[in-house]
């Protein structure tokens, strides 16, 4: 089994994506900082939207990146596609 992290636009459209065989902290701090790592101030994305698991807080505050929120799955569009991509994988 392997877990899916991946960055979309406010459109919907995926920036990026890894596979991890595990849903922890360390691979949400692998992804994340990923992500986040070279880009400009004004690159930066105002608010990272992401579901309550607690790993996605706790690697967000290891790289110093408190502008982010907890969305359910049903009040966010792009989340609640997230299976299609993971069925087609």
């Amino acid at each position: 089994m392997a877990y899916l992290y991946r960055t979309v636009d406010k459109f919907g459209n995926t920036i990026d994506f890894y596979l991890s065989p595990t849903r922890n902290t360390t691979a949400a701090k692998r992804f994340l900082g990923k992500a986040l790592k070279g880009l400009k101030h004004w690159e930066l994305p105002h608010v990272v939207s992401m579901d309550k698991a607690p790993t996605y807080a706790v690697a967000l505050a290891e790289l110093n990146f408190d502008r982010h929120r907890h969305i359910g799955m049903t009040r966010s569009p792009v989340a609640r596609t997230a299976h299609c991509l993971t069925r087609a994988v």
